[in-house]
């Protein structure tokens, strides 16, 4: 017997695009926008280019840049309107085995992980700074020696 939790109001309004929770909710607004945004964009520049080309066909193709910039426009305008959702926060009881656990995964899909001894010292002192430089020379030194 399985009990399964019925998702929230506020789980049911989520989507997955390309790897990334979404509202489905902002993103339908965002789409009217965008389209709004860009088919304005390009309406009002075919009538501002109309006989400025060489051909209706240049015209055409100067109006059609700028409803790309409308679009832009469009995706800034809902940057604005839509703040992230997400909140990252480091878990400060995640243990030394959890971490090479998650290395040898990255090494198993990703191939061998290098020496950080060799990597320049400005990201050396990046890794320093958040506590990873010493897990990683760890982890190759006992990568070298067969300890895993």
């Amino acid at each position: 017997m399985s009990i399964s939790k019925q998702p929230s109001a506020a789980e049911t309004d989520l989507a997955e695009i390309w790897g990334d929770i979404v509202s489905r909710r902002q993103l339908a607004i965002s789409l009217i926008i965008g389209a709004v945004v860009s088919l304005l964009f390009y309406a009002v520049a075919l009538r501002l280019f109309q006989g400025i080309g060489s051909s209706p066909a240049i015209d055409k193709a100067l109006a059609m840049l700028m409803g790309i910039v409308g679009c832009l426009t469009g995706g800034l305008i809902c940057s604005r309107l839509f703040k992230p959702k997400r909140h990252l926060s480091e878990d400060p009881s995640g243990s030394d085995d959890a971490r090479i656990a998650v290395l040898q995964q990255i090494e198993n899909e990703e191939g061998e992980i290098g020496n950080a001894r060799d990597l320049p010292e400005t990201v050396q002192a990046e890794m320093k700074e958040v506590g990873l430089y010493d897990l990683f020379d760890q982890y190759y030194q006992n990568q070298k020696t067969g300890d895993r």
